[in-house]
């Protein structure tokens, strides 16, 4: 008897111990990857489940909750970013998502992997990791669908994957973002060029009366805690663009203002990722780079060396448009503006609007200007400078654009071009991000790459990782850039908005740096010269007359300025709308850019983020506030990594900093 109960007895515990073993196996994978709130045994349905990230700090958490649907929220290191918010889609066959979801599974368990690739932009290389997960979602009227989610770092990201043949129709989404009482978003009010100013909405109350046309993406949150979140998208192409309604206190609203009775689709549908960064402080916020991750990796057979393949160069740029308006484009005066981008040591020049206008000298006797476009292109050459040309999308007649409406005109266009030498094209006024639109940039895109042909759309949508599935876009718009200074103000809090807000998406052309006084409107030329450093883009087309630049104290930095970045930090002391304070790296250089749109103060500066060593810097700031048209150049001062100083800001003011290794 007692021999008999010692067995049961061991096997007991036998049993228990190697039940404790794969309990503690399974805790340590939840704890890894995925945490439910349910027994083991039912593992795989379930009504709550949790995706972590890789360092364990960002957690989003899927759940449904009859009869309500389908919900997720985000935490970051036990904080709330977003609470229970819906996630959903509206065809014309059916709601996926909503009151009909009934049942919820793992149909691929989290999983860790890792990327890298190369990049034109804010750094030269974006690599990390994160954490896939997918979930087959089941509904009452016998619709499946699935889940997919993405947990990076600094992001989380979801899209719907929509099973079906034939045609379609998009209706809209339910999705929407809840955000903690006490959230503040910068919103900017356009979301037809997206060249708004973003304005700070208290999220207490609903704001569809201050937002009547919506609001564009990204938008930025401030947290109540401290932290970061902004909302945007990736790999859009195919889909329609998003934009956001204040449509409830603390609640931002999907819509498709752009497709406002939807759009067709054939097959399987896959949304566009809708993403949303979290950051504890705007350094992470501006590092984060979860819209090239999550959009797709170039084609090797057009892209063989991703953004380095041989005829994508990004590079400065000297444009006639802002500084001459029309008489810029006469004929006579272009081999002139050749020689001053040469001078100004610029990669390009840019001619805008206006050379396919019989009336401003291009067109030769057969009745075209493309002799003498193939002229200027070889003149350029042989002084090292490549030229890129406009043309509007659309045809308007009045005006002489021929347009790009039709597949026959972009096909012509862009072979013409790439045969007569031109290096790059800027296509204009899209003013949407309607489905069919976007399928024309996408066609754009495809040609350029066919034509070995660099691309700048203006009057465009924001970016949303196009420039890593085509590299040849260099640069776009979507942004209230310098141009309005020539017929209205932009206010100084804009300058120091747009690092944090637009810039999170992509490059930005916003056609920087005037020196001239008349032009400055509350701002000083060292306010000026920084955005040149702070505000992303490989193409960087410089605003103002070249004569301006040539006679200035700071015409080496005109000649010198980077397009493109090893490496970016936002400097303590930034604020949203009150001052960005950007270090950047190119090579052993560094460049500090200040925009300060405070009020005058002595700004700090501690030099620890450079690599141990001497170093010697040029600084060109602010002048006495009564003199915004000078500069206070410093030059040959000597600092290490331990080096802390402060520099004059002017209200409205800048600084650039060039920090170079001793000699």
């Amino acid at each position: 008897m007692r021999t008999k109960l010692c067995a049961e007895m061991i096997d007991f515990y036998s049993s228990f111990a190697r039940f404790r073993a794969v309990m503690k196996t399974v805790s340590f994978i939840a704890a890894a990857t995925l945490v439910v709130a349910r027994p083991v045994s039912d593992l795989f349905a379930r009504d709550s489940f949790r995706v972590t990230s890789p360092d364990g700090k960002v957690i989003t958490t899927i759940s449904t909750k009859a009869p309500s649907g389908l919900f997720y929220s985000i935490e970051y290191q036990r904080k709330p970013v977003i609470l229970e918010s819906p996630i959903g889609v509206r065809l014309s066959t059916g709601v996926y998502g909503g009151s009909n979801v009934t049942r919820v599974k793992i149909s691929h368990p989290p999983k860790k992997s890792s990327y890298q690739f190369p990049w034109l932009g804010s750094k030269s290389e974006i690599k990390g990791e994160l954490v896939t997960a997918s979930f087959t979602v089941s509904q009452s009227d016998g619709l499946t669908w699935e889940l997919e989610i993405k947990c990076l770092n600094n992001a989380v990201a979801w899209r719907a994957i929509l099973p079906g043949i034939g045609n379609r129709t998009v209706l809209g989404e339910l999705s929407a973002w809840v955000f903690p009482k006490g959230s503040k978003a910068w919103c900017n009010p356009n979301t037809v060029q997206y060249e708004g100013i973003h304005e700070l909405w208290s999220m207490e109350a609903p704001a569809r009366h201050r937002f009547p046309g919506g609001i564009g993406m990204p938008t930025t949150i401030e947290l109540p805690w401290g932290g970061y979140a902004a909302i945007t998208e990736a790999d859009i192409m195919h889909y329609s663009g998003m934009t956001l309604e204040a449509s409830a206190p603390y609640t931002l609203a999907s819509s498709f203002r752009d497709d406002p009775r939807g759009w067709t689709m054939e097959g399987e549908i896959v949304t566009p990722w809708r993403i949303v960064m979290v950051a504890p402080d705007l350094n992470a916020l501006v590092n984060c780079d979860a819209v090239a991750v999550l959009s797709p990796p170039p084609d090797k057979t057009l892209f063989p060396n991703g953004p380095y393949t041989d005829f994508i160069k990004p590079g400065r740029c000297l444009w006639q448009w802002w500084a001459y308006n029309e008489p810029g484009t006469e004929w006579s005066r272009q081999k002139w503006f050749v020689d001053q981008a040469a001078a100004l040591n610029c990669q390009y020049y840019l001619v805008d609007e206006g050379w396919e206008n019989p009336r401003f000298g291009w067109f030769d006797e057969s009745g075209t200007p493309w002799k003498a476009l193939k002229e200027l292109c070889d003149y350029a050459a042989s002084k090292g400078v490549g030229i890129w040309v406009w043309r509007g999308w659309t045809t308007n007649q009045s005006k002489f654009w021929p347009g790009l409406e039709t597949q026959e005109k972009r096909e012509e266009f862009f072979r013409r071009c790439s045969e007569i030498g031109v290096k790059g094209l800027k296509i204009d006024f899209m003013d949407s991000e309607s489905h069919e639109r976007l399928a024309f940039y996408k066609d754009c895109l495809r040609l350029g790459a066919k034509y070995k042909l660099m691309i700048n759309f203006h009057g465009a949508n924001k970016p949303a990782g196009e420039a890593r599935t085509w590299p040849n876009e260099l640069t776009r718009e979507g942004v209230r850039g310098l141009e309005y200074n020539k017929w209205s103000t932009l206010p100084p809090h804009h300058y120091a908005t747009l690092p944090f807000t637009r810039y999170l998406s992509g490059p930005g052309d916003f056609t920087p740096t005037t020196l001239q006084p008349n032009f400055l409107k509350g701002t000083t030329v060292a306010l000026q010269l920084a955005t040149a450093v702070v505000y992303t883009s490989p193409f960087l087309c410089w605003a103002d007359k070249p004569e301006v630049y040539l006679n200035s104290p700071i015409v080496d930095v005109i000649r010198s300025i980077p397009t493109t970045w090893d490496e970016t930090i936002v400097l303590p002391g930034s604020r949203i709308g009150e001052c960005a304070a950007f270090a950047r790296r190119k090579n052993q250089t560094w460049w500090i850019g200040i925009i300060n749109a405070a009020p005058s103060r002595d700004f700090p500066i501690n030099f620890a983020f450079l690599p141990k060593g001497r170093y010697v810097a040029d600084f060109y700031g602010d002048a006495h506030e009564s003199q915004p048209t000078r500069f206070d150049i410093r030059k040959d001062i000597l600092l290490t990594e331990s080096t802390k100083t402060n520099v004059w800001l002017n209200a409205g003011g800048g600084c650039v900093i060039v920090i170079e290794p001793a000699k």
